[in-house]
């Protein structure tokens, strides 16, 4: 019995290993979306907000982008609603890939050094992965 139940650990132990080397092997080639939740320096105040929105919008054509949006906060009531930050920004990208050239463009690192940054008193960041 005892045989039985090892043989049957050790199977499910190299089956588990064998679908998480398959999932991170594909996981390069799914589309990844990049979400920025921003605090500025003058909370809630619509001129920087509106400075932000401007200059990020300045990113929307950089290449590997399947969908970006950047927007202001709204206010509402709902379920775990998050109401401190100012601005959000989404951006889906082919792969990667995509996120790391978008990341590493000059582009971006020179609007987000000279434009953002200036602006911002705290940022957070999530990525994911799927379809």
């Amino acid at each position: 019995m005892r045989t039985v139940l090892q043989s049957v650990c050790l199977a499910l132990f190299m089956l588990f290993f064998s679908f998480s080397s398959y999932a991170g092997a594909g996981a390069s080639n799914q589309k990844i979306t990049h979400v920025i939740i921003v605090w500025l320096k003058k909370p809630g105040d619509a001129v920087q907000r509106q400075r932000f929105v401007d200059a990020s919008r300045k990113l929307n054509n950089l290449p590997g982008i399947l969908n970006r949006h950047v927007g202001v906060f709204k206010p509402s009531h709902g379920y775990a609603q998050e109401n401190s930050f100012d601005v959000a920004v989404s951006v889906t990208l082919e792969n990667q890939q995509a996120m790391d050239a978008y990341m590493n463009s000059p582009v971006h690192q020179q609007i987000i050094k000279k434009q953002l940054e200036p602006l911002v008193r705290k940022m957070v960041t999530y990525n994911f992965s799927g379809e």
